[in-house]
C-alpha cells in the first residue's frame, strides 16, 4: 500500500484524489491526504482550488464505499467497537446526521472517523446527508490544510503537526455556531408560521 501512495503521489493532483480515496477506503496512509494537500498547494498555489477540491471528493469517494459496505453488513460492522462507543455515535447520528459526519470526518486523529463513517452506514442515514456532510467536512479540512501549505511552504508539514488540532477544533466550532444558528433561524420561521 505505502508503494502504491509513492507511486500516486508521482502524479500530482491526479495521485491526490487517488490517495484521498485509497486513504478513506481501505487504509488510512501515513500522512495520506492531509500533507499531499499541504504540499501541493505550496507548489501549485494557483491551482488551490482544484487541489482541495481533487482531495475532497476522492476522500468522499472514499467515505462513500465504507458507508456502502457497513450499510450492507449491518451493525455487525460495528463489533469491533465498544457498545458505548455505539450507542454515543448513534445518538449523534440521530440527533443531526449531517452534522455528526461532517464533524467526525473533520476532525483529527485520535477521533474514531471510520466508526461515524462505517454506524452511519450500519445504522442506515441517507445517503444524501452522509455524502453531504463528509464533502462539508472535507472541504473544511483540506481548505484549512491548502491555506497552510501556501502559507508556510515547507514548513506547513511542522505548523500542521504542532496546530493542526488547534486549527481544526477552531473551525468545527465554527461550522458548530453556524448550524445552530441555522437551526434557531429555522425554529424561529416555523413558529412564526406557526402563530
Amino acid at each position: 500500500m505505502q508503494r502504491l501512495g509513492q507511486y500516486l503521489l508521482l502524479w500530482g493532483i491526479p495521485g491526490l484524489m487517488g490517495i484521498s480515496l485509497i486513504d478513506s477506503a481501505v487504509v488510512p496512509m501515513m500522512g495520506g491526504p492531509d500533507v499531499l494537500v499541504a504540499l501541493l498547494a505550496w507548489r501549485r498555489p494557483m491551482q488551490i482550488w482544484v487541489i482541495i477540491l481533487a482531495a475532497a471528493i476522492g476522500s468522499t469517494l472514499g467515505c462513500l464505499v465504507l458507508f456502502r459496505v457497513a450499510r450492507a453488513g449491518g451493525e455487525v460492522v460495528l463489533s469491533r467497537f465498544s457498545p458505548e462507543k455505539r450507542a454515543w455515535v448513534k445518538e449523534k447520528l440521530d440527533r443531526n446526521a449531517f452534522g455528526a459526519v461532517m464533524g467526525g470526518v473533520l476532525l483529527p486523529p485520535p477521533f474514531p472517523t471510520k466508526l461515524v463513517i462505517l454506524a452511519a452506514g450500519a445504522f442506515k442515514i441517507r445517503q444524501s446527508s452522509f455524502v453531504n456532510g463528509v464533502l462539508a467536512g472535507r472541504l473544511i479540512r483540506y481548505s484549512v490544510l491548502a491555506y497552510l501549505g501556501a502559507r508556510y511552504g515547507d514548513q506547513a508539514a511542522d505548523v500542521v503537526k504542532d496546530q493542526f488540532p488547534l486549527i481544526l477544533s477552531l473551525a468545527l466550532a465554527g461550522v458548530i455556531l453556524l448550524l445552530c444558528w441555522r437551526h434557531f433561524r429555522g425554529s424561529q420561521r416555523t413558529r412564526g408560521a406557526g402563530e
